[in-house]
């Protein structure tokens, strides 16, 4: 069974030195923070979204409290975010480069539960800018790490282990490497032209032959969930970063469509067109992008060295994060008694 290896002042701690390690990197790299929308009437094609219902002036009537089937009747329903992705664009109609920590909501998979590394409600750093260069994006995603990296290597507040001190000063180094998707199936000995995503094992395999943060790009069709450009080789321009040691992916990112038809046609794919609202902006704006999430809880366990995600949960958060081991959250807790 997993243990905790951080107390609650420590997850407080951390959270709070590597937001502002973020916020600083973004500032330095002149990235603008905006606010991030929690509801919307859209969805995004291949997620699993949960809703949000809204009450009139009364509460929402609940018809049923059975955990497996909850019927909630009240005024509105909206889609609650899995990401930023498509709200961070359009801002940038109006501004050059910006981030927001936008908070999330995804449905932890079967076997994911004991991963150390996935959670439902969770929160992601997000970086856009306008830009169509892969090679910009990567310098750009560097420039911003390693400057975080730096400023908690600085900070003599925080208790850093033997752990998270090897996995900051990897972090910190500047050459990031990158491999195309097709490299890193042949690296763990797959066949190159695999066109399947890596499984939790291959990717935790893949990210143990490496001692520095590494980009996989160049992803072929049918592997993504979501909506990226497809150049002229039939590819996809989206790329991950991954953190070295076994830790695994902790951003996705691409370069966006670049036409409406492309988001419309590749939406259509998923099984879900987007609403008409993001294809209608792209061709009126004409706007071209490209940005990723940091993955704000990951980065922290891996910068802290702790061993389970479970353990960025902060003592106030008692949403369904707490359902996924239980057990973990009642050991921990005994400590305060």
């Amino acid at each position: 069974m997993t243990k905790s290896n951080l107390n609650y002042q420590d997850t407080y701690q951390w959270t709070g030195k590597i937001l502002n390690g973020l916020r600083k990197a973004a500032y330095e790299n002149n990235f603008q923070e905006i606010l991030p929308s929690i509801l919307s009437t859209s969805f995004e094609p291949g997620a699993r979204h949960s809703f949000a219902v809204l009450g009139d002036k009364d509460l929402p009537k609940i018809l049923s409290e059975e955990v497996a089937n909850v019927i909630v009747q009240g005024k509105e329903k909206y889609y609650l975010p899995v990401s930023h992705v498509v709200e961070k664009q359009m801002s940038l109609e109006f501004l050059e480069k910006v981030y927001c920590l936008a908070p999330c909501l995804r449905l932890v998979m079967d076997g994911e539960e004991n991963s150390g590394k996935h959670l439902y409600n969770f929160f992601q750093f997000e970086i856009e800018w306008r830009t169509s260069s892969m090679s910009d994006v990567f310098e750009q995603g560097e420039r911003i790490l390693t400057s975080l990296a730096k400023t908690i290597l600085a900070d003599d507040d925080l208790n850093i282990t033997d752990t998270g001190l090897r996995n900051i000063q990897a972090l910190a180094k500047t050459g990031y490497k990158t491999i195309t998707f097709a490299e890193g199936h042949r690296l763990i000995g797959n066949a190159s032209d695999l066109k399947r995503d890596f499984t939790p094992e291959e990717d935790e395999k893949l990210t143990k032959l490496f001692d520095i943060p590494f980009w996989i790009y160049d992803y072929p069709d049918g592997v993504r969930d979501s909506i990226y450009h497809q150049n002229e080789k039939g590819s996809y321009d989206t790329y991950d970063l991954m953190l070295p040691f076994g830790y695994g992916e902790l951003t996705t990112g691409g370069i966006r469509p670049k036409s409406g038809k492309e988001i419309l046609e590749q939406s259509r794919k998923l099984g879900k067109a987007y609403s008409s609202t993001y294809a209608e902006w792209k061709e009126r704006s004409q706007i071209q992008t490209a940005g990723f999430g940091i993955g704000l809880e990951r980065i922290i366990r891996y910068m802290s060295g702790c061993e389970s995600i479970l353990d960025v949960v902060q003592y106030h958060d008692l949403g369904p994060n707490r359902r996924i081991n239980e057990n973990f959250f009642e050991e921990k807790e005994s400590s305060l008694k």
